[in-house]
């Protein structure tokens, strides 16, 4: 296998080979991004770009990330995703991407079947695999990784569908005890009889640790959601989960949770959207990468969200309180705008926002548009 700076030096020489083909008018560039953040812990700097080759039935596209301390889970990386029409709405895709930090580096690769449009079918069938290389002298492990899946969206009638997806992974380390293979299963309905829309979705999955029985799980989730349009202004979300684990130990955990926004537009051009949301969860409950982003912290919450454009500025402005053992709280701010090529974004949220998984610190992004 090649040292590290001999491939990514490789990587660089292929970036410079392409960039001749711009040349062609199907070229097009995405914006240069450049971000400074900083919070209570370390201050970051991040930069990136992309380009791609467009045409009705054919996409090659291109991105490149770079900061100032990649880390395993935020790596400097380069990636290159190739998709072409092979019959009306079938698409055949291929995607790579190189990442690399201080102790270790990535290659990955996926290939995807996709028929896009739902009439009445559209399915999805993909592999993909994942290999981490660390160097000596860290307490990281080399892993092989690969998944396979599949994704089948049906219309049952004109308003009514049906979601279906499995994949099943498997994880190898040198550590044989570290090595597991998960298969997870999922079906999503959603019917739409104006004005609402309701949507139900069950979820599971079984990861296996051959060699460890006491790290094995079994996770299960039910997920319930309406949208209510009140009227042409105002709009009602609720979202209701219940998901349940149990764990080779013995250990079960059980976790409730409630969500609900209700948003009106007054005047015109602002948005006002009133934020609940409480949870509840027993001692032993482990919250797992199988479980949405956006899920709610195991406390009671309210918040009031407001979004306006003044021209030239997009503002989103967030207020909100949350209660378990005492009472805390919080805001955000964002300010976004563009003058011809240039835009830029500045936010301000010491201890980010409603929903746990927003974006903490203070930041000012800016972008060069190309095109």
């Amino acid at each position: 296998m090649l040292p590290r700076k001999c491939q990514a030096l490789a990587f660089l020489f292929f970036l410079i080979l392409t960039l001749p083909l711009v040349a062609s008018a199907q070229w097009r560039f995405d914006p240069v991004s450049t971000k400074l953040k900083w919070n209570d812990q370390e201050t970051l700097f991040l930069a990136g770009g992309g380009w791609g080759y467009y045409t009705s039935g054919l996409r090659w596209t291109h991105d490149l990330r770079w900061r100032n301390h990649p880390s395993p889970s935020t790596p400097l990386y380069y990636k290159s995703e190739l998709r072409r029409r092979i019959e009306q709405d079938w698409w055949l895709g291929a995607a790579g991407r190189y990442a690399l930090a201080p102790t270790c580096d990535f290659r990955w690769f996926q290939v995807e079947l996709e028929k896009t449009q739902t009439k009445p079918v559209a399915l999805s069938l993909w592999g993909e695999g994942e290999w981490r290389r660390v160097t000596a002298g860290t307490t990281l492990e080399d892993y092989d990784q690969q998944i396979v899946g599949a994704r089948l969206r049906w219309r049952l009638v004109p308003r009514l569908y049906w979601k279906g997806e499995w994949n099943r992974e498997w994880k190898t380390y040198p550590t044989h005890r570290k090595s597991s293979m998960k298969t997870a299963l999922s079906n999503e309905l959603t019917w739409q009889v104006s004005p609402h829309t309701f949507l139900g979705r069950w979820a599971e999955s079984t990861r296996i640790y051959p060699d460890n029985a006491w790290e094995n799980y079994y996770h299960r989730s039910f997920r319930l959601e309406w949208n209510w349009n009140i009227s042409q202004k105002a709009l009602w979300t609720a979202n209701c989960r219940y998901n349940w684990q149990s764990r080779g130990s013995g250990k079960e955990g059980r976790q409730v949770s409630f969500t609900g926004s209700l948003e009106y537009p007054y005047p015109s051009n602002t948005k006002w959207i009133w934020l609940v949301s409480a949870a509840k969860a027993t001692d032993s409950y482990v919250l797992l990468p199988e479980e949405e982003t956006e899920q709610p912290p195991v406390d009671c919450r309210l918040g009031l969200r407001f979004q306006g454009f003044s021209p030239p500025l997009i503002i989103r402005a967030e207020l909100f309180c949350a209660w378990e053992e005492q009472v805390t709280g919080g805001w955000l701010l964002r300010l976004q705008s563009r003058t011809g090529p240039i835009g830029w974004t500045l936010g301000l949220a010491p201890r980010g926002g409603f929903y746990p998984t927003e974006e903490k610190g203070y930041w000012i992004e800016a972008k060069y548009y190309l095109d």
